[in-house]
C-alpha cells in the first residue's frame, strides 16, 4: 500500500508497512495433460489421453486489494501524510474507528477478486476431459 503520491509505503499507528503485506493470496493453477501413445502396426498410432485443468481445486480470488491511500475510507489530512491511526465509519467521514489490524485497510480493487462474490473469482473449478487421437 503506497502514500497518496505513490513514492512510498504508508505507515499504520507509526509503524511502516512491509512489502507484500497488503498483496493477498497468489493465484495458483496446477493443470495436468497424461498420455500413452499405443502402435496399431506400422503407421497407425492411437494415443488416449486424460487432461485435468485445476487439478488442486483451489479457489484463486486474485487478491485485487486497493494500493493507494488516497482511495481508501480514511481522513483526508491521515491520506495525505501516510501515517493512518482511524479509518471512516460512515461515507462522509464525520465518524472514524481506530486501526487495530492492518486487514481492516484491505478493500477490494477490482472484479476480478471477490469484489462481486464467489461465482465471478478469477480461475475454474475442477475440470477434465478425455480424448483421443489417432495418427496414420
Amino acid at each position: 500500500m503506497t502514500t497518496a503520491n505513490n513514492k512510498e509505503r504508508i505507515e499504520i499507528n507509526g509503524i511502516p508497512t512491509v512489502l507484500d503485506q497488503f498483496r493477498g493470496t497468489p493465484y495458483i493453477q496446477t493443470d495436468l495433460r497424461v498420455s500413452r501413445p499405443i502402435k496399431a502396426g506400422d503407421q497407425w498410432s492411437i494415443m488416449p489421453f486424460i487432461e485435468f485443468f485445476n487439478l488442486f481445486n483451489r479457489n484463486n480470488p486474485g487478491a485485487n486489494y486497493v494500493t493507494n491511500i488516497a482511495t481508501l475510507p480514511v481522513p483526508a489530512a491521515e491520506a495525505a501524510t501516510g501515517n493512518v491511526t482511524e479509518i471512516c465509519t460512515n461515507a462522509s467521514c464525520t465518524a472514524t474507528a481506530p486501526i487495530s489490524s492492518p486487514s481492516q485497510l484491505r478493500l477490494a480493487g477490482g472484479a476480478l477478486g471477490d469484489f462481486f462474490g464467489p461465482g465471478t473469482t478469477v480461475g475454474v473449478p475442477f475440470a477434465a476431459q478425455l480424448g483421443l487421437r489417432a495418427t496414420f
